[in-house]
């Protein structure tokens, strides 16, 4: 069960990042609506002194009109003068904002509107329009006017408080343009992605008189992130944290799946390296009764238990007591048993609490050393060979041992490491007994012998 819930967490804490990002995304999301809605204004100034000004009348048509325009300027307004003569079809007078730098125009797809503050003055009706002349790529020659694509709004009344709005949809692509230019379909549309020229016209009513218009403001006013941009940033952010969502709990799902193939792997391989059959199981304890020392069940249990023991570097020694059949022959099992028992009571106290201490069988016992490496391990088990000397054995006994030692090594199978041990040993008893022989691939290692 703990298993299950350890596995789990990985998991559990992906659901709880997510819960904070997808709340702070839908925050933003409420704010930045909400903002764009009541704010994220953006307004360019045309009139005062930000964009080069002109006026120009019908005297420069071909024509040879007669109208006379004028500017001045009174503090920050704009006071053009208009005597419109009707001696050309369509007499005006134009005040004209340059809005190229160098051979570029402004941009005001990203705008909604535009405002105008004025007053009128004069006989008769205004009578005003505007203009916005586009440079068009592959159309448009800055040095000749006609060939500018125009946009244009005509019938525009200022109202009593002088204020007005005039959204940017209200402009259509002029008719005397279009029958001029004669644009293909992709040029005859509305863009107004590169304004050259913003232009106000004053016509009058056709007849002859002076008309006064004093400009206060114009303005271009719009969002600063337009709302379809907007909305398409929105969904993109929620799309990507969706897909990350999935990407994460997919790993997480996959790293789970892992971890129990990798236990199910781990179980087999311990059963194999141990040997043990489902019959040799059955009513076994984990402590071997005799010598207090775990059996082969309890040490299955502490490798599935423990995953630190399994972790790299891990040394294995294998420990048989030599010439044991002879004591047992000469004093008898009673006193081999308390051999057995003084044995594996002078092995427990010579080794960490870390390590795991094994009666393999018989008088063979085994030693798992986790955080060792097979040189430390070699160390360890001369300690012991030596500590043997030391100790006083039932009947005046001598009681030596023979050791073998080998270390794990990544990707190996446990019983590869035991097996090279219990090879290791046997070197030992090959060479005389009472001495210590390591498993070192690569290395020739002598038997270490009692001085």
């Amino acid at each position: 069960m703990s298993t299950s819930i350890a596995s789990l967490q990985p998991l559990a804490r992906i659901v709880g990042y997510a819960r904070y990002v997808f709340g702070g995304l839908l925050l933003l999301t409420i704010v930045l609506l909400t903002w764009q809605r009541v704010g994220m204004e953006q307004v360019v100034e045309l009139t005062g002194d930000h964009f080069p000004i002109w006026i120009e009348d019908d005297r420069s048509s071909s024509d040879g009109g007669a109208s006379v325009g004028s500017i001045e300027k009174n503090g920050r307004d704009l006071v053009v003068h208009c005597h419109i003569v009707p001696k050309y079809g369509w007499p005006y007078c134009k005040l004209t904002f340059n809005l190229l730098k160098g051979n570029v125009g402004m941009d005001m797809s990203t705008f909604d509107y535009m405002t105008i503050d004025g007053h009128y003055s004069g006989t008769g009706n205004p009578g005003f329009s505007l203009a916005l002349a586009q440079v068009e790529e592959g159309l448009t020659r800055l040095d000749q006017w006609e060939t500018f694509k125009v946009h244009q709004v005509d019938k525009l009344d200022l109202p009593a408080d002088g204020k007005l709005r005039i959204p940017l949809k209200w402009f259509a692509v002029a008719p005397w343009w279009k029958d001029m230019a004669k644009p293909s379909m992709e040029h005859a549309a509305v863009n107004v992605d590169n304004v050259a020229r913003v232009e106000l016209l004053i016509r009058g009513d056709g007849k002859d008189g002076e008309h006064v218009f004093t400009l206060r403001r114009l303005q271009l006013h719009g969002k600063v992130i337009a709302l379809n941009t907007l909305l398409m940033g929105l969904v993109s952010a929620w799309v990507l944290c969706a897909v990350g969502w999935l990407v994460a709990v997919t790993l997480s799902l996959r790293t789970e799946l892992k971890d129990r193939e990798a236990a199910i792997a781990l179980l087999k391989e311990v059963n194999k390296a141990l040997e043990l059959e489902a019959r040799d199981l059955a009513g076994q304890a984990h402590i071997d009764p005799l010598t207090g020392a775990l059996n082969r069940q309890g040490l299955r249990a502490a490798l599935m238990s423990t995953s630190s023991l399994l972790a790299d570097p891990m040394a294995v020694i294998f420990i048989d007591i030599d010439h044991f059949k002879s004591i047992n022959d000469t004093h008898g099992h009673d006193v081999g048993d308390d051999v057995l028992r003084k044995f594996a009571n002078v092995i427990a106290s010579g080794i960490r609490s870390s390590d795991r201490l094994v009666r393999w069988g018989g008088e063979e016992f085994l030693i798992v050393c986790p955080v060792t490496n097979v040189h430390q391990g070699r160390t360890l088990a001369e300690n012991l060979r030596r500590t043997l000397h030391q100790q006083a054995w039932p009947v005046g006994l001598r009681v030596t041992a023979s050791f073998g030692v080998a270390q794990h090594h990544e990707r190996d199978a446990v019983g590869v490491v035991i097996k090279h041990a219990d090879e290791e040993l046997y070197r030992a008893k090959r060479s005389g007994r009472d001495r210590v022989c390591a498993h070192i691939p690569g290395e020739t290692t002598a038997p270490a012998e009692a001085a």
